[in-house]
């Protein structure tokens, strides 16, 4: 036992400074692990911290437009929609129609089916403002219009009624719930011996074709 001791203390003795050199670097190697494994645990939970915000940070919503409704509605203003919100859905956050509304003549012009742009304007005119002649419809819409107030058999004789074996796909697109794709339609379904082959033909629906019968002519 004292051989051993005594040989120990030659050892330590002989290579002291080796020793504390060895010590020294594995201790630094220690540490260096240790930061280095603290080092790529933190950069993960970085990394994961910032995938998560990632996921649940809100996009900005690039389909969201503002459109403005002023004029003849319960509660004008500015409302975010999504882009191709129609008027119908525009119409109903502003509460819809208010009682100055002239609604013959927003049915006549309006499209409850239209979309918008960012940025839009939509004025609904009063009925005073119609009566004064600060609106004034195409004349085709005041043809229709004034059409569709004769009796039956005297549209068929008024050469103002729209012919759709002759008339364009503009004058067409005029009629209430016929649109450019429709007029193109009975454009290509010519020519027609009875305005009833808008049925037939399937080119109409029923309920537009009992809206505008009365207003078509051959």
């Amino acid at each position: 036992m004292e051989i051993l001791k005594e040989w120990l203390q030659q050892f330590l003795t002989k290579y002291k400074i080796e020793i504390v050199l060895i010590t020294l670097s594995l201790i630094i190697v220690a540490v260096s692990v240790i930061i280095y494994l603290k080092e790529s645990t933190d950069f993960e939970e970085t990394k994961e911290t910032n995938l998560v915000k990632r996921s649940f940070t809100p996009k900005a919503d690039l389909n969201k437009i503002s459109v403005y409704i002023t004029g003849s509605v319960e509660k004008p203003d500015v409302y975010e929609v999504t882009a191709k919100t129609r008027l119908k859905e525009i119409l109903e956050k502003a509460g819809g129609l208010s009682i100055s509304a002239d609604k013959d003549f927003f049915n006549r012009n309006f499209n409850l089916a239209q979309t918008f742009n960012d940025q839009d304007k939509i004025y609904i005119p009063s009925y005073l403002e119609v009566q004064l002649g600060l609106f004034v419809e195409s004349p085709q819409i005041l043809r229709i219009n004034q059409i569709a107030n004769l009796p039956p058999q005297q549209v068929q004789d008024d050469e103002s009624a729209i012919n759709i074996n002759t008339a364009s796909t503009e004058e067409l697109d005029e009629l209430p719930g016929v649109g450019q794709t429709t007029a193109e339609k009975i454009i290509n379904n010519r020519p027609y011996t009875s305005i009833e082959e808008l049925l037939n033909k399937k080119i109409l629906k029923k309920n537009i074709y009992e809206n505008i019968k009365e207003i078509i002519s051959l």
